[in-house]
């Protein structure tokens, strides 16, 4: 009798759990980054391309993990943009521009170990993922998957919506906090920026009405000489002539920047994961302030 109550019992407490699992599951898809767009009237069509990645798409989630462990590093970051640029192969010499010697090669050795990089004979190394032309979808990528392992939050990147008119890829939309997170990664330094892309960024701001807006410059250089000018022509085009009165572009800390604490800009000074969760919170503390 006691071990038929026992069963019973554990019956009882495996069907609550499989509910709670139902239950969890169908919370974490009702803020998924597709229903979030949803909601506003927008579609997805296409997401997370994987035929433009430095790694080639069948790389184990084991090795995935490690490659995303270096892609912290913003050196290793400057040595991929430079294994890039030799199609054909590359020797250590080829990637000690902002890097030193030793490091690099320790970044190729470990690559090769992971089977994204391929040694010749001739002692060089060949990217296995050709042909690549630029690294602007494995950033993407990589700031996906921080949001995803960092924050905690479905991401996606590459994301193409039917209807919209601003054309082209979303970069990275991530749903944190449900809130909807859309994140403009550029790849060059500020100098190689066009005003029209940040016109552009605007405008999909206007598309998908994000809560939080980021364009994140991969680099350690100012932001204040280059990005904040053409955020402040931009906005005056839109706003006329009070429009730094109306919507100042303000420093919230080194070389980070707010446009009314939801819109920000954001390079890779000292460490990502920390510049993004400084914007992160500074939303939270101001959630009340909308532009």
């Amino acid at each position: 009798m006691e071990s038929e109550e026992i069963l019973h019992q554990l019956h009882s407490v495996k069907k609550k759990i499989q509910q709670l699992s139902r239950e969890t599951e169908s919370l974490k898809a009702s803020f998924s980054v597709e229903v979030m767009l949803s909601m506003r009237g927008l579609r997805v069509f296409r997401k997370n391309p994987d035929d433009r990645l430095f790694f080639h798409p069948t790389l184990s989630p084991v090795r995935q993990t490690r490659f995303y462990g270096m892609m912290k590093r913003y050196s290793f970051r400057l040595v991929l943009r430079d294994m890039i640029k030799h199609p054909n192969g590359f020797g250590v010499e080829d990637l000690t521009h902002y890097c030193a010697a030793d490091a690099a090669r320790d970044y190729c050795d470990r690559l090769c170990r992971m089977g994204i990089l391929r040694r010749k004979r001739t002692g060089h190394y060949q990217v296995e993922a050709l042909p690549l032309s630029s690294f602007g979808p494995t950033l993407e990528w990589f700031v996906a998957q921080m949001f995803k392992r960092e924050f905690a939050s479905p991401a996606l990147y590459g994301v193409k919506l039917k209807e919209t008119d601003s054309g082209g890829d979303y970069d990275v939309i991530a749903s944190w906090n449900r809130r909807l997170v859309y994140v403009e990664v550029k790849s060059s330094p500020p100098r190689g920026i066009e005003q029209s892309e940040v016109a552009t960024f605007f405008s999909r701001i206007d598309q998908i009405l994000p809560e939080v807006a980021i364009l994140f410059d991969d680099t350690q250089l100012r932001m204040k000489d280059k990005l904040v000018v053409m955020f402040e022509e931009e906005l005056k085009r839109r706003h006329g002539r009070r429009s730094k009165t109306l919507y100042p572009v303000v420093r919230l800390v080194d070389e980070l920047f707010h446009l009314r604490n939801r819109i920000f800009i954001v390079n890779s000074r000292k460490d990502i994961f920390d510049n993004f969760s400084i914007c992160l919170r500074h939303y939270l503390r101001c959630a009340d302030n909308v532009l």
